[in-house]
């Protein structure tokens, strides 16, 4: 496991994941193939054959092996790719570098992160019905509701009171006259400090529930088409919103992934909820609101 942390990093660093899927079918190639087959090139005393530069290849995503096979000089960027990695790999070895504390250290890291992940991977990877699906979708169904919206944008600066409330007043008088039935777009032209959404007379395209805090999102979603809001406060300034598109619930198919993805987390929080009544998890709020007051 030592020398696969090794790998992973040599790889990582070389921005170059290419080492990893080579090293693994050169070690399957090897041990299918224990005599013969075609050398492709020697590294020392260490042979690549044909056979383990063909099995790596049929590892990779099919653009990047049509890619590698299109030409001599390309197959063999690859292996001289691999075998620079190879060098590398043996050398970090040679000098000690696979038994430094530093990379012991990440060596568990990546081993926790890799069975996180795969147990993960068991406890979520439950293929969900089409029932099970479009029962959730009725059930949730306002969760998904979406609205399109434009915006005006003011900057706060969080320095000093005085231009924080410099900007709320101008954003609640720019409010007001869009109120009033003066051109949106104009506003936002001659006012937002959005640039992106500027270049667009505002608008910030499709936004969905659950990406905002409760009071913000009701204040947005209750908004019927076409209605303006009130300057709403965050901590970079003030957002005025206009619906151009009232509040709909997407059909099933454009939100099946969501629900899924759902699914699996509910999944998943049942889980760790029943591991930790078997366990015994205790926190100590005095303690965390003691570091939060040194910070």
């Amino acid at each position: 496991m030592r020398i696969l942390l090794v790998l992973a990093i040599t790889a990582a660093a070389l921005g170059c994941s290419d080492f990893d899927r080579f090293y693994t079918a050169k070690k399957r190639a090897s041990t299918a193939v224990k005599e013969g087959g075609t050398v492709v090139a020697k590294v020392g005393s260490e042979e690549i054959t044909a056979e383990e530069l063909n099995k790596s290849l049929e590892n990779m995503p099919p653009k990047q092996r049509l890619l590698y096979r299109s030409s001599p000089q390309r197959l063999r960027d690859y292996l001289e790719a691999y075998i620079n990695q190879m060098l590398l790999h043996k050398e970090a070895e040679r000098r000690g570098i696979d038994t430094r504390e530093d990379i012991i250290e990440n060596l568990e890291s990546y081993k926790r992160q890799l069975l996180i992940r795969a147990i993960g991977q068991e406890i979520t990877g439950h293929e969900f019905g089409q029932e099970e699906i479009e029962n959730y979708y009725d059930e949730n169904s306002k969760s998904f509701e979406r609205i399109k919206a434009s915006q005006i944008f003011i900057r706060a600066t969080p320095n000093g009171e005085t231009k924080s409330d410099d900007a709320r007043a101008k954003a609640y008088l720019i409010s007001k006259r869009a109120k009033a039935g003066e051109n949106f777009e104009n506003l936002v032209k001659k006012f937002s400090d959005d640039t992106r959404s500027k270049n667009k007379g505002g608008d910030i395209g499709y936004l969905s529930r659950g990406g905002f805090p409760q009071g913000i999102e009701d204040e947005v979603f209750n908004l019927k088409e076409g209605e303006i809001s009130d300057p709403i406060e965050t901590p970079n300034g003030f957002h005025i919103i206009k619906v151009t598109q009232g509040a709909k619930i997407p059909p099933l198919e454009q939100v099946k992934g969501r629900i899924q993805l759902d699914l699996r987390k509910r999944i998943f929080s049942e889980y760790a909820r029943k591991l930790r009544e078997k366990t015994g998890v205790e926190i100590f709020e005095d303690k965390l609101k003691e570091i939060s007051k040194n910070e």
